[in-house]
Formats: C-alpha cells, structure tokens, sequence
C-alpha cells in the first residue's frame, strides 16, 4: 500500500529517479576516488548512497549498476595511483560488496515496513529510516571488517578479538557520515519535492 509521506520523499517520477541515480553515481565518483575527496575535503558517500538506493528503488538492477560505478571508481584508483591502490584488492574484496548490498537491503526492508503502514506520518517515517540506516550500517560495518580479517592475508599474527577492539571505535564514524550524507540527501529530495509541487500550483492558477 502507497505511503503518502514516503512517496513525496522519494516520488515515482522516472525523470526525477534518473537524475537522482546519476547524482547518487556522481556523489561516489567524486568522494570514493581520494585525488577527488581529499581535495574537496569530503568524506566517502558510498554507504549512504546504496542506504538511499534500496529505500527508493525497487529493482535490484540499481544495485548491480551501483556496485559496478563502484568496482569501477576503484579500479581507476588502481590504474592512476598504481601499488598505493592495488592493496584495496584482496581476496577481502567481494566483503565489501557484500556491505554495499546490506545497506541497500537495509533501505528495502525500511521501504517494505513503511509501504505496509501507509499512515505513517513524518516524524515516524523518518523514525524507521533512521532506524534503518543504523542497522543497516553495523550490519555493513560488520560484514566488510569479517570478511578483511578473515580473507585480507594481513591479520595472521593478530586474534578476533584484537582486531575486533581495535576497529570497533571506527564504528560511530562510518554512522556519523552516512547518516549525514543521507539526511543531507533526504532533506534535499524533500526541498526539490516542494519546490515542485509550487510550481505545479502556480502553473494551474
């Protein structure tokens, strides 16, 4: 069932999802290559934009669109940085991938329960988003640090427990800038959402 609130959020339009996917692609190219990010002082949008992704569209072809923008923006970072780069590809990889596709399952799953309650009204929409992202963020936190102590060759000397105290404070961090990036992203979908619907009003005076 259609939620009122949620569809003003993330409208149907197909014109409107395009641009939002290829500003969603831009957002990663321009964060995730660290020439780009370092320069403009931004942090990485990756986890936020798959979050966004799953909570607006429904096919999994976003996803493996997202995933290839994002296996290719590393695979650049090889080809103009060389061995300072190379590094990133381990047999850990595909873990990150993994993490991609559970904040993108995490925004599914919050799109599902708010579609099933349609009465939903703002402050409880934005509730269950938030609500979300964080599951969906320990989730992928903890999904891409498993599969790099597991599979990465570099932690032989070095037990679960260690690692797991040494990367666990890092935890707030990957929340603090993906909720950001998402809310900055939601608030502007909303401000887009209502300069619209003037227009349209004015249009029809």
């Amino acid at each position: 069932m259609p939620n009122p609130t949620l569809d003003r959020l993330f409208p149907s339009s197909r014109v409107v999802g395009v641009a939002a996917l290829a500003l969603l692609a831009l957002s990663m190219l321009a964060t995730r290559y660290h020439h780009f990010s370092s320069v403009l002082h931004l942090a990485d949008t990756s986890w936020a934009v798959f979050f966004l992704a799953g909570l607006w569209f429904r096919s999994a072809r976003v996803l493996a669109g997202l995933l290839v923008v994002a296996v290719l923006v590393d695979l650049g970072s090889v080809v103009m940085d060389g061995a300072a780069m190379a590094s990133c590809f381990s047999p850990a990889y595909p873990g990150v991938l993994l993490a991609y596709a559970a904040l993108w399952g995490a925004g599914r799953l919050a799109r599902r329960q708010l579609e099933a309650h349609a009465s939903a009204g703002l402050p409880a929409t934005l509730g269950l988003i938030a609500a979300a992202l964080i599951v969906g963020v320990t989730a992928a936190f903890g999904i891409a640090n498993v599969t790099f102590f597991a599979f990465s060759g570099q932690f032989e000397t070095m037990s679960a427990g260690d690692y797991a105290a040494s990367v666990a404070p890092y935890l707030t961090g990957y929340l603090g800038t993906a909720a950001t990036y998402a809310a900055v992203g939601i608030v502007a979908l909303a401000t887009s959402q209502l300069i619209r619907e003037s227009l349209s009003q004015h249009r029809h005076v």
